[in-house]
């Protein structure tokens, strides 16, 4: 499955901005906007960039200038809070790359194309907490300098499924944007295998009875699964996710890992309607539960203050279009504003 690169129709027009290369813990980091900083900055706010499958770092630049240059558009003395971004290559990418076969799909005889995926970017989640912890050493080590005060995390495609583990795993990451991004892996995985028929997929009856827990799916993939793919870190087995709202036994016991993964978070989902390779069919059992539990006036989990912002773009595939785009740079304008990133009433709209 060589998948288009979903940024492909970047506006070219787009101003660049500085970018400064780093080696952090090992690995080569691009951080942007450093040199655009204003004097009167008093803490920086951090947005990390993960990238699609079968690209690069490089291939953020434009995101970073989007968000940073429409920020800096305030006069130098009102950008008390300053915007930074970074970009670095996802496991087994880039100058990264170790192993061509195990970025590719079951269509193109990668037969360890789940634990592939899964592992590549639940890698590049870990790296983003690793990352956290040592960049303001790197840049900001002068006594005067401003810290970071603030994390945003943005993904596409790969770099959004990566985006949700961060978004559910690192406490430090407070909002994040995820584009063309799946939060169940297996539900993405199962529907991937049906439309690839894969043997182990098509060889039962019913079809996918068994798939689960095949070669193709290991067992032990199930098990790490429950550590850090926001689906089954709320919903262990494998089962259909059950419909809204959750009895109040349910609630009771979901309220608290909620709690843990999302309270005081704002998210802002992108999907495109006509989506192939990663349907929003795949995500919407998850995000509609996710939205019955934080609807700020009717939700059954709505103390924990978790904004959710999810937009299905009608007529769009697997691409970030320039809608995307436009709803991205508003979003990170509100965060850095103070005003979470989600505008109007939180929930779900088709545009």
């Amino acid at each position: 499955m060589a998948t288009t690169n979903p940024l492909a129709d970047t506006n070219t027009s787009i101003q660049p901005v500085s970018s400064k290369a780093f080696c952090i813990a090992g690995i080569n980091t691009d951080v942007f906007g450093f040199d655009e900083l204003s004097p009167a900055s008093k803490s920086i706010s951090c947005l990390w960039l993960l990238h699609p499958r079968l690209q690069t770092k490089e291939i953020m630049a434009s995101v970073a200038a989007s968000c940073i240059n429409d920020w800096n558009q305030r006069p130098s003395s009102d950008r008390t809070v300053g915007l930074i971004a970074v970009a670095f290559d996802q496991r087994n990418h880039g100058g990264r790359k170790v192993h061509d076969l195990a970025n590719q799909a079951w269509r193109e005889g990668n037969a360890t194309h789940a634990q592939d995926m899964f592992s590549i970017y639940h890698g590049t989640a870990l790296d983003t907490s690793l990352l956290i912890d040592h960049l303001g050493s790197y840049i900001f080590h002068g006594p005067e300098d401003p810290s970071i005060t603030q994390h945003i995390v943005m993904g596409i495609s790969l770099g959004g499924h990566s985006a949700w583990q961060v978004l559910f795993n690192e406490p430090r990451v407070t909002a994040g944007i995820v584009i063309i991004g799946c939060p169940d892996y297996i539900n993405l995985m199962t529907d991937r295998a049906r439309l690839s028929k894969l043997p182990d997929y098509t060889s039962t009856t019913p079809p996918g009875s068994t798939f689960l827990g095949s070669s193709s799916f290991p067992r032990t993939l199930l098990t790490t699964l429950q550590k850090s793919d926001p689906r089954s870190i709320i919903f262990p087995s494998p089962l259909p996710i059950p419909s809204n709202p959750p009895s109040p036994s349910q609630q009771a016991h979901l309220g608290p890992i909620l709690t843990q993964h999302l309270a005081h978070k704002s998210i802002l989902v992108c999907s495109g309607g006509v989506d192939k390779l990663v349907p929003y069919k795949c995500s919407q059992p998850f995000l509609d539960f996710l939205k019955g539990a934080t609807d700020r006036e009717r939700g059954w989990w709505r103390e924990g203050g978790c904004k959710l912002d999810d937009r299905v773009y009608e007529g769009v595939g697997h691409v970030f279009s320039e809608g995307m785009r436009r709803d991205t740079v508003e979003f990170v304008r509100g965060v850095l504003e103070g005003g979470a990133g989600v505008q109007g009433k939180e929930g779900g709209s088709r545009l």
